[in-house]
């Protein structure tokens, strides 16, 4: 049997999720309870598990504001209020590892199956299967080895990139060897599906082109941020700030997601011909966005351990990579002056990266027109129509702002002054 399987994370905060496109072949999904109302939170959850046999929500059950926290990268966010509003059946992972040294805890209210977790003795799963049913009065769909060296080269992982190919075949044998298939699809389907929140694509919504940087250097985009663009009409088109010589034609919208420019930083200032591109899109009037790593490329210069290099000079500061960066923090911004991103008064929420310092500068040899913070939170810059800031949205949490990216654009230069 061959399950496609659509994992979500329980919190959209920009961590890397590169281990879980590895196992499952399909890319990481988030939902955060935080960021979205309940009908949001449905109808994120049923478009990205269309496609899949089974859909799995990781996350915690304790009851803390504490999950809201990006300091362990590898730890879930809150599941409870995302499980009560997809009505969701719930497996709790229960550590046992040997027979002897069994100790069942409490479990949480609203656990439905148990998933033993560091079994060092297959031997003892017929007995700790049996005392869970006796004792706890769930049923145990499964169980995973111990499998310390596959575990240690978990921990030891860089929080971005790849996992070796070699960690996962274990870790799917052992997962195979005591899963009990039939069961796990009768929980999975013991609930209803939340599809009646899939809103149909109108077809005669006008359409608009968005290039999106897709690279080394970027790529840092929630899978649901571009499905919510192609909804509203969007024809979505890649480039690379690295090879690219120039923009994809016809372009409406620029988006410069987060990743590592510190990493490709002399070779990104050394594309003068995209540099020049992006300038020219801004000076004809047109919008580009960026998060992160994408809008300290779009500052003045970017310092890095040292060295200074000149970045596409479209947003006002010079953005510094800090040494020791402290993790994402969850962030509520108010936008005071009106951009085509949101009117003045929009609150928006989402998670401030601390990898960039940015250094407001009023020096700017492009594009005389205003320019400057539209936050006093979340480190937002306007220049003309380029909004970029470092915090990470989940767009499809926001449908009034996202919709700004379709909506009706007047450009304060029209192409005939742009050209003169």
């Amino acid at each position: 049997m061959h399950w496609r399987v659509q994992h979500f994370r329980s919190r959209a905060c920009p961590t890397g999720t590169e281990a879980v496109n590895q196992a499952t072949g399909l890319p990481g999904r988030h939902l955060d309870a935080w960021l979205m109302p309940d009908d949001v939170c449905r109808r994120v959850f049923a478009q990205g598990s269309r496609g899949a046999d089974l859909a799995v929500v990781e996350g915690t059950l304790e009851d803390s504001t504490a999950t809201l926290s990006c300091e362990h990268h590898d730890r879930p966010g809150g599941l409870r209020p995302i499980a009560g509003a997809l009505d969701l059946p719930t497996i709790a992972l229960l550590p046992c590892p040997r027979w002897e040294d069994l100790h069942l805890p409490h479990l949480p209210r609203g656990v439905d199956a148990v998933l033993l977790d560091g079994l060092e003795d297959p031997g003892d799963f017929p007995r700790i299967a049996s005392a869970v049913r006796m004792m706890l009065k769930r049923p145990v769909i499964g169980a995973v080895e111990a499998l310390p060296e596959v575990r240690r080269a978990f921990a030891e992982s860089p929080r971005h990139g790849p996992m070796p190919d070699s960690v996962f075949g274990p870790l799917a044998e052992s997962f195979r060897r005591f899963v009990d298939l039939p069961a796990l699809r009768s929980l999975a389907l013991s609930r209803p599906f939340p599809i009646d929140s899939i809103e149909p694509r109108p077809a005669d919504r006008p359409r608009f082109r968005v290039a999106y940087a897709q690279d080394e250097a970027f790529g840092g985009y929630f899978p649901d941020t571009l499905e919510t663009l192609e909804a509203l009409g969007a024809d979505l088109v890649e480039f690379s700030p690295l090879r690219s010589e120039d923009l994809p034609e016809a372009v409406d919208l620029v988006m410069i997601g987060c990743g590592f420019a510190d990493r490709h930083a002399e070779e990104l200032a050394a594309n003068l011909s995209l540099i020049n591109a992006l300038r020219y899109h801004v000076y004809r009037g047109r919008r580009i966005y960026s998060e992160g790593g994408g809008t300290a490329y779009l500052g003045r210069s970017m310092r890095v351990d040292g060295r200074e290099f000149p970045g596409v000079g479209i947003l006002p500061f010079d953005a510094e990579l800090l040494p020791d960066p402290s993790p994402p923090t969850p962030v509520t911004c108010r936008i005071h002056c009106d951009t085509w991103l949101a009117p003045s008064g929009t609150e928006v929420r989402g998670y401030y990266s601390k990898r960039w310092t940015l250094r407001p500068t009023g020096e700017l040899c492009h594009c005389a027109a205003g320019f400057g913070r539209i936050s006093d939170v979340g480190d937002f810059f306007h220049h003309h129509h380029a909004v970029g800031s470092l915090v990470h949205l989940h767009l499809a949490a926001l449908p009034k702002v996202v919709t700004a990216f379709a909506g009706p654009h007047r450009p304060s230069l029209t192409l005939r002054q742009a050209d003169r």
